[in-house]
């Protein structure tokens, strides 16, 4: 028999609800990440059959996916003491073969300072959640509108149970235009530079005149997902290029609500997971607008995204246009400037989905555009950037 001491196994989490997790059942065109109430599904998804109309025949995935939002309940975490190579929870300890209940490590709220999150912020100050973030972290692009930077500045004097932080990696607007007209002799002139680009999801116009391309997005990523994700290790106490320990978890709260489902993700790293209090409430953007009529307490937030994000309708545009004339000139301004192209890309770029100059479109006449239940976007229900974007 041997006498080298036993090896104890490093404690970890396991979050029920995650793709990984060996209790989680999976569910056709239902995204894994979030946790499920499989009866409380079914109840759902008869009732929403039940509840349609003719005209409303959705197929298979998406009935199940409407289902599973109306099911979602709050992810719980398990501390397990067996873990395989890889990580993954092998056995667990304790009732159930769960493991013993813990809490996570760190709650921390992506807050976009938009209608959703800003809603989500102020109801648990108001005590209207069940527990309570301890950070709030608002990613700043540098190309925000004014209104944004106000709120936030508000928001940190009216939150006090918990610290409003604003991380940043660098300004958006100054990167792309650098990348798109680079000095002559600079680093973004060389064919072998590979520094920051922000790649938003900028419109592509084809040269032979066919159908409008666009850009593969990565801006989110690199602006707000990366100084985010940075900010919460510092938090942790973990330094930089090495490993979150196992038995951490960070609990993120990303405010999408009901009517924009389709936009919840799994978290991919594995200290990381992804909750969404709001569809846990059942409450959609048109609650969140009630709620702050309700209350009549604190102003209504503006929407949250970039000033030129690509992403915006031309209800957005117009009301830009309208009513923040410092904005549009300054979104006209970057159209014109990225019109030639970025590296290694050999066709005209455009904010617009037209891929005509920004200045050019006759907003008036534009036709409304319509979202995935046929609604008419206005300014009241378009999307936004809410701290992680994501349309």
């Amino acid at each position: 028999m041997s006498d080298k001491p036993i090896k104890k196994a490093a404690v970890g989490y396991k979050e029920q609800g995650k793709s990984r997790a060996a209790n989680q059942k999976p569910v056709k065109g239902v995204k894994p990440g979030f946790a499920i109430n499989h009866e409380q599904m079914e109840f759902e998804r008869r009732k929403l059959l039940e509840e349609m109309s003719a005209k409303m025949s959705p197929n298979k995935k998406q009935l199940n996916m409407m289902a599973a939002v109306a099911a979602t309940e709050e992810p719980k975490y398990f501390k397990t003491t067996n873990l395989t190579k890889a990580g993954k929870p092998a056995v667990y300890d304790g009732t159930d073969g769960l493991g013993e209940p813990r809490e996570p490590t760190m709650r921390i709220l992506s807050l976009g300072a938009g209608v959703q999150s800003s809603c989500l912020a102020l109801m648990a100050q108001e005590g209207l959640t069940k527990h309570k973030p301890d950070f709030m972290i608002f990613a700043d692009t540098g190309w925000e509108p004014k209104f944004v930077y106000e709120h936030v500045e508000y928001l940190k004097k009216a939150i006090t149970i918990c610290p409003i932080i604003t991380v940043e990696r660098g300004n958006i607007r100054e990167d792309l235009i650098k990348a798109a007209n680079p000095e002559p002799g600079s680093r973004e002139e060389s064919k072998s530079f590979a520094g920051r680009v922000p790649n938003p999801p900028l419109f592509a116009a084809r040269p032979n005149g066919g159908r409008v391309g666009m850009l593969y997005r990565q801006c989110t990523h690199d602006y707000k997902v990366i100084p985010i994700q940075k900010k919460m290790r510092e938090l942790l106490g973990v330094k930089p290029r090495f490993r979150v320990p196992k038995d951490m978890i960070v609990e993120q709260w990303i405010g999408i609500s009901t009517d924009e489902a389709m936009r919840m993700k799994e978290a991919r790293m594995p200290w990381l997971t992804s909750r969404w209090p709001l569809i846990e409430m059942k409450m959609s953007r048109a609650d969140c607008l009630q709620w702050y009529r309700d209350i009549n307490k604190h102003p209504m937030p503006g929407k949250s995204s970039c000033i030129g994000c690509p992403y915006h309708h031309n209800d957005q545009w117009k009301n830009m246009q309208k009513n923040y004339p410092e904005d549009w000139e300054d979104a006209c301004d970057l159209d014109d400037k990225i019109r030639h192209g970025l590296k290694n890309t050999e066709t005209e770029l455009f904010l617009h989905k037209s891929a005509k100059p920004l200045r050019s479109i006759d907003f008036q006449a534009a036709k409304p555009q319509q979202n995935l239940f046929g609604e008419t976007f206005d300014e009241e229900f378009a999307d936004e950037c809410e701290g992680l974007c994501g349309v």
